[in-house]
């Protein structure tokens, strides 16, 4: 599976505030005319930052994206306390700063770094019995949210203004936190509420937003005036899996979706994960799978058609 173009690749795109990651998508997939495409995870209307969207065939490679860490930076606004956890929710209750002070801010905000057990917000789009918790409060409904298992490994404030109460962090975090659930428990554990007021992701794994697009450089792609440097061979953006490369009886029976025998294996490298990346003599992805190299054991993941125009 080699990109043709936007087509079958990872792409590294750069939201920004104001429109919904739906919407944002839609647009780019007008622009850039492209006919499958899947994200690994969004963003809330009223944050920015990187999205990585799959397309073409690379759609099957959403799974390995959707469990990496992240980097957010953003302000968090103490004070208010609002319905959904951040500033564009209904204002629930305003209280006093009068009793913080920037040494309280940085003492409250340490302890969220290591792991624990996070509640989300209702509005989010977790299911409840199969409907979002969001749509069932908008009606009226009382929702519970079972905690979740959460790792911050860095929660670093940047700037406190406390005549203002607002404090600008830098959060690394695992896959599944809720930024919002910060700010509300960071307001609860001060005794100021508090509320998120701007969010950004600026990392997703090992991809960061200074290399991704905007809608205006996919734009500018599309008119032929900038390469797509924001498009990724599935390969490429895969690196830290092993890699076996195949003759052409082996990369036959993989298209088949049978196993691969030891003596078709032309060349393999191995790291640390037991996930591999399957390429044909041509050096085109054809399968992921993982693999126990000493008992020969193949369970595939995926595997890929030959190029097809979409």
């Amino acid at each position: 599976m080699k990109i043709k173009g936007l087509d079958n690749a990872v792409l590294l795109l750069d939201k920004p505030a104001g429109i919904t990651s739906f919407d944002f998508i839609s647009k780019i997939r007008r622009i850039a005319r492209i006919k499958k495409i899947g994200h690994s995870g969004t963003l809330d209307k009223f944050a920015s930052g990187l999205l990585v969207i799959c397309t073409g065939q690379a759609t099957k490679l959403t799974r390995y994206f959707l469990e990496s860490n992240k980097r957010y930076t953003g302000k968090i606004r103490l004070g208010i306390v609002t319905d959904t956890c951040d500033i564009t929710g209904e204002v629930v209750s305003r209280n006093d700063l009068q009793n913080i002070n920037e040494f309280t801010i940085r003492e409250a905000m340490a302890r969220f770094i290591g792991d624990s057990v996070q509640v989300p917000p209702e509005y989010s789009s977790l299911k409840i019995r199969g409907e979002r918790a969001s749509d069932r409060v908008r009606r009226g409904e009382t929702v519970t949210l079972e905690g979740r298992n959460i790792t911050i490994t860095r929660a670093d404030i940047i700037a406190i203004d406390c005549d203002n109460g607002t404090v600008d962090f830098d959060i690394a975090c695992s896959k599944g936190t809720y930024i919002r659930s910060i700010a509300r428990d960071l307001g609860e554990v001060l005794g100021t509420g508090a509320c998120l007021q701007e969010l950004r992701r600026t990392e997703s794994g090992k991809f960061l937003v200074e290399n991704a697009a905007s809608a205006e450089d996919v734009e500018a792609y599309a008119g032929c005036k900038i390469p797509a440097f924001f498009a990724l061979d599935p390969a490429a953006a895969l690196c830290s899996f092993g890699r076996i490369i195949l003759d052409e009886a082996g990369a036959a029976k993989v298209l088949n979706g049978a196993c691969f025998k030891r003596d078709e294996v032309v060349d393999h490298e191995i790291k640390a994960l037991e996930t591999y990346l399957v390429f044909d003599s041509h050096e085109e992805l054809i399968a992921i799978a993982d693999m126990d190299i000493d008992s020969w054991w193949i369970n595939y993941h995926s595997v890929f058609n030959k190029m097809e125009s979409y």
